[in-house]
C-alpha cells in the first residue's frame, strides 16, 4: 500500500503551511500535530486556528483540540478548515461558514486557453508594489473585512522564495492579482481577486504566471462559484470538498 499523500492532503498540507507561514510574519506561529496544524493564538483575520490534514485523521483528537481553543477564549473568531468535509462542529457551538472545492492542476498541463485580456501580469517585488496590491485585494469584492483593518501582508513575507505574489495590471493599476505559496509537490494559489464577472479572463493569465515562476509544481487551491467554473474552464478539476467552520465569540 502506497503511504504517498492524496492530492486533498497534498493540498491542505499546503494551505496549512501558508496559513502557518502568514501567521508567523504576524508573530504568532502556530503547531503541525501528526494530523492537524493548529494556532492556539488569535490569528489574521480570514485565517483559521485549525486544518485537517489528513483524510483518516484521530476525529477525537480533533474535537479534543476544538475544546482546547473555546477553552482559551480567544479574543476573536475561532475557524476551523475542515479539509476532508467530515466533521460536525455545529454541537461546539460553530457555524458551517462556507463550503468549497479543491482544485488542482497537473504540471504537465499547461494553460492552453488563450489570454483574451488586455490584463498584463507581473511578480510584486517591491514593499511599495506589494501595499499597492494589498490595497487592490482589500477593496475587492468580499474582502471588505480588511479594508480598515493593519496589513495582512508584511513585506518580510516578499523575502520567502517559496511565496510569490502576482499583480494584474490594467496600465498602472492593479486590477487583479494571486499568492503562490509553494511546498513539496505543489503550490498553492489563493487570494485570487479579479474584476466582478472577469474570473474567466483573469485565471489563465494568473495560472501561466504561477506556472513561469513554479514550473515543476502542480497548482492547487479551493474555489466555489464563478470562481471554481473559471479554474475548470482552464484545465483545472475538482479533487474533494472542504468546509470552513466559524465559532463568533
Amino acid at each position: 500500500m502506497s503511504n504517498k499523500p492524496s492530492r486533498v492532503e497534498q493540498a491542505a498540507k499546503n494551505n496549512a503551511i501558508w496559513c502557518d507561514t502568514v501567521c508567523r510574519a504576524h508573530g504568532v506561529p502556530g503547531e503541525f500535530l501528526d494530523t492537524v496544524w493548529v494556532n492556539r493564538h488569535p490569528v489574521p483575520v480570514y485565517y483559521p486556528n485549525l486544518v485537517t490534514l489528513r483524510q483518516a485523521g484521530d476525529q477525537k483528537a480533533v474535537f479534543d483540540l476544538v475544546r482546547e481553543l473555546i477553552n482559551r477564549a480567544l479574543p476573536a473568531n475561532c475557524a476551523v478548515k475542515d479539509s476532508f468535509s467530515t466533521l460536525d462542529l455545529s454541537m461546539l457551538g460553530f457555524d458551517l461558514l462556507f463550503e468549497t472545492s479543491w482544485i488542482w492542476h497537473e504540471t504537465e498541463s499547461l494553460s492552453t486557453v488563450a489570454l483574451n485580456s488586455d490584463i498584463q501580469w507581473a511578480p510584486v517585488i517591491s514593499a511599495a508594489e506589494l501595499a499597492n496590491w494589498e490595497a487592490a485585494w482589500s477593496t475587492a469584492d468580499g474582502n471588505t473585512q480588511t479594508s480598515d483593518k493593519p496589513r495582512m501582508f508584511p513585506p518580510s513575507l516578499l523575502a520567502d522564495g517559496n511565496v510569490a505574489f502576482f499583480a494584474g495590471y490594467r496600465g498602472q493599476r492593479i486590477v487583479a492579482g494571486g499568492i503562490a505559496s509553494a511546498t513539496e509537490t505543489v503550490v498553492g494559489l489563493s487570494n485570487v481577486f479579479a474584476p466582478q464577472g472577469e474570473e474567466p479572463l483573469v485565471w489563465p493569465g494568473l495560472l501561466t504566471s504561477v506556472q513561469v515562476v513554479f514550473p515543476q509544481l502542480h497548482v492547487v487551491g479551493y474555489e466555489h462559484g464563478h470562481a471554481l467554473e473559471a479554474t475548470l474552464a482552464c484545465g483545472f478539476e475538482e479533487i474533494g470538498a472542504l468546509r470552513v467552520w466559524l465559532r463568533q465569540t
